[in-house]
C-alpha cells in the first residue's frame, strides 16, 4: 500500500472520533428532561468510543503490516543469505553485575531443592559392601586330599568427606576372623601426594599386595611366603607421590611395625625403638611399546635396622618386578598375553653353629605366562625357585601349569597341577581345584595382572 493510502486511513479514523465527541454533548442536552434517557445516551457514547478505539488499534496494526516489506524468498536450491542485524543507534551499557546477582539468587533459591534431590536414595550414604568366597580342593602324594575353606572376605569402602576415604577387609578362615585391612587414605593433598595409615598391604613388589583369591594362579609363590611372609600386611603409614611428568612414575615410602601377615619375627602388640621398624622405598613406572604392548616395572626395598628378638643386626629385602602385556586393540582386554616376573634378594645375619653371626644372601623368583585365548579360557604356566633364608644351599623349585575358566565376571574356576622339587628330598605332585565367587562391591577383586 502507498504512503498516501496509509495517511488517508489515519485521517478517516481521527475524523470519526471527532464526530462522536461533538455529537455527545448535543445528545445530552436534547434529553435533559429524563435522567434515564441521559444515562442511556452516555452509555451509548461510551460504547461508541470503545469501538472507535478498538478500530484504531486494528487499523494501526494493519498499517504496520502494510508498511513492513515482506522478506524476499530465496530461489530453490539456494540458501538464503544470513540476516544482517542493524546496529542500534545507541548501545546500552552491559548489565553484567545485575545478571551475576540474578544468577546467584537463582542458585541460592534452587540449592535446597537440589540438596533434597541428592538425598532421594536412602542408601547413598551407606558404604559399598562386597562379599567374596574362595575355596580349594587339593590332593597330593604327601599331603593327601583336603577340602580347604581358604577365606570368606567382607569388604567395606566409602568416602569420609572430600578429603579422605576409608576401607576395611574382614577375613574369616579356619583360624578365625581377623581385620585383614583397615586404613584411611587421603584424597585431596597438594603436589600429587597421598597418605595412607592404619593396617594395609605395604606397596612392596607386585603380587605381595594381592589377596590370595586375586592371584592369577591358585597358590601364592613360595618366595613371597618365605621372604615377605605371605601378603604384605603392615601396620603403619605410607606416603605416595605421583611425579608430575608426562610419563607415569610413582614413588612410595613407608614405615611399619613389620611387613608380612605371617611374619612372626616381630609383633604388632609390642612397642619398639625406631631402629626396629621396617622402612620401605619403592619406585614404579609403566609405559607403552605401541598400541597393543605395555610394560610395568618396579623396584622395592624393605630395610629393618635391628631385629632385636632374634639377636640379629639387620635385614634387607630387595626386589624387582616386571610385567609385560599384549592386548590387541579389537579384543576389549579379553584376549592377549601376560608375562610377569619378580626377583627377590634377602640379606640378613644368621647365627652359625659356633654362635657367631654371618651375613647370608638368599635369592628367589617366580615367572608366569598366561595366554588369554577367549573371554572365558586362560591357560597359563608358573615357574618358581627359592633358596632357604638361613641356608642358601637348600633350594626348592616348582612347575605349575594351570587353566582358568571364567564362568562370569563374578565367578571363576581354576585347575592347577604343581610339581615341587627339593634339593634334599623326593619331589611332590599336587592337584588343585579353586572356586571363587564375588557378590556386591569388591574393589580389589579379580585384578588384571
Amino acid at each position: 500500500m502507498h504512503r498516501a493510502s496509509v495517511e488517508w486511513l489515519r485521517r478517516v479514523t481521527a475524523l470519526s472520533l471527532a464526530l462522536v465527541l461533538i455529537q455527545a454533548p448535543s445528545v445530552v442536552r436534547g434529553q435533559a428532561g429524563s435522567d434515564d434517557a441521559v444515562r442511556r445516551e452516555l452509555d451509548a457514547v461510551k460504547e461508541q468510543l470503545r469501538r472507535v478505539e478498538q478500530q484504531m488499534k486494528q487499523q494501526e496494526e494493519l498499517i504496520r503490516r502494510l508498511t513492513t516489506p515482506p522478506p524476499v524468498a530465496a530461489p530453490p536450491g539456494v540458501s538464503a543469505p544470513p540476516a544482517v542485524a542493524t546496529p542500534p543507534a545507541t548501545t546500552a551499557p552491559a548489565a553484567t553485575p545485575d545478571v551475576e546477582a540474578l544468577k546467584a539468587q537463582i542458585l541460592a533459591d534452587l540449592q535446597p531443592q537440589l540438596a533434597a534431590a541428592n538425598k532421594t536414595f536412602p542408601s547413598q550414604f551407606n558404604p559399598a559392601i562386597g562379599f567374596i568366597v574362595d575355596t580349594v580342593f587339593s590332593s597330593s602324594n604327601k599331603q593327601k586330599s583336603n577340602f580347604e575353606f581358604r577365606s570368606a572376605e567382607i569388604g567395606i569402602s566409602a568416602n569420609i568427606d572430600p578429603f579422605a576415604r576409608a576401607y576395611g577387609i574382614i577375613n574369616g578362615t579356619n583360624d578365625g576372623v581377623e581385620i585383614e585391612e583397615a586404613a584411611l587414605v587421603t584424597t585431596s593433598l597438594p603436589y600429587n601426594l597421598t597418605v595412607k595409615g592404619g593396617r594395609f598391604f605395604a606397596d612392596f613388589g607386585r603380587l605381595s599386595t594381592f589377596h590370595d583369591h586375586d592371584l592369577p594362579f591358585v597358590n601364592r609363590p613360595l618366595v613371597l611366603d618365605n621372604y615377605v611372609g605371605g601378603e604384605s600386611q603392615a601396620d603403619g603409614v605410607e606416603v605416595n607421590w605421583l611425579v608430575p611428568i608426562p610419563h607415569y612414575l610413582s614413588v612410595t615410602t613407608g614405615g611399619y611395625n613389620k611387613i608380612g601377615a605371617e611374619n612372626d619375627r616381630a609383633s604388632n602388640d609390642v612397642g619398639r625403638d625406631p631402629g626396629e621398624f621396617t622402612y620401605l622405598g619403592r619406585i614404579a613406572t609403566s609405559f607403552n611399546l605401541g598400541d597393543s604392548h605395555s610394560i610395568d616395572m618396579g623396584i622395592s626395598d624393605a630395610f629393618t635396622p635391628l631385629i632385636k628378638a632374634e639377636g640379629r643386626n639387620s635385614r634387607n629385602l630387595a626386589g624387582a618386578d616386571i610385567t609385560y602385556r599384549y592386548t590387541p586393540l579389537a579384543s576389549a582386554a579379553y584376549r592377549g598375553l601376560v608375562w610377569g616376573s619378580e626377583f627377590l634378594v634377602n640379606s640378613e645375619d644368621s647365627q652359625a653353629d659356633d654362635g657367631t653371626f654371618r651375613r647370608h644372601n638368599s635369592f628367589g623368583m617366580y615367572s608366569y605366562l598366561e595366554a588369554r585365548l577367549t573371554r572365558r579360557y586362560y591357560p597359563g604356566f608358573l615357574y618358581e625357585y627359592v633358596q632357604d633364608i638361613t641356608n642358601p644351599n637348600e633350594w626348592t623349585q616348582k612347575f605349575s601349569p594351570y587353566f582358568t575358566i571364567w564362568l562370569s565376571e563374578f565367578q571363576r574356576l581354576r585347575l592347577q597341577y604343581t610339581r615341587t622339587e627339593f634339593s634334599n628330598q623326593s619331589p611332590e605332585n599336587g592337584f588343585f581345584l579353586q572356586w571363587t565367587g564375588v557378590i556386591g562391591s569388591h574393589v580389589h577383586s579379580f585384578r588384571d595382572r
